[in-house]
């Protein structure tokens, strides 16, 4: 569970780093405009994206590229980050044992 925490960390860190790029160029420009993750993907790796609506198209369903997978492209990165950490955040999360309660013999 520790590897989880470590995952939603960075990927809070992650969503922070995006979010701070969002406010300085709002700062320079004026104008709010967020940076969409696909933009993000695009500028790590852009052959990977490229490759990815091929291959949900043909091996998986159109759908899942055109209802699923594009709108998170054009969803602000610090959000889909954030959402990230958050889920990786409760799914690792310690589990409180449950107390057995006892039964009352008074």
């Amino acid at each position: 569970m520790i590897v989880l925490r470590i995952f939603a960390w960075l990927f809070f860190a992650g969503a922070a780093a995006a979010a701070g790029l969002d406010g300085f160029g709002w700062l320079e420009s004026g104008e709010y405009v967020p940076i969409p993750l696909g933009q993000v993907w695009a500028s790590v790796n852009r052959e990977s994206l490229l490759l990815l609506e091929p291959a949900l198209v043909r091996h998986v369903h159109p759908v899942l590229w055109t209802d699923v997978v594009f709108p998170i492209l054009l969803t602000p990165a610090w959000i889909v980050a954030g959402v990230a950490g958050i889920a990786l955040w409760f799914v690792a999360r310690p589990r409180v044992p449950r107390r057995r309660r006892r039964p009352d013999w008074r």
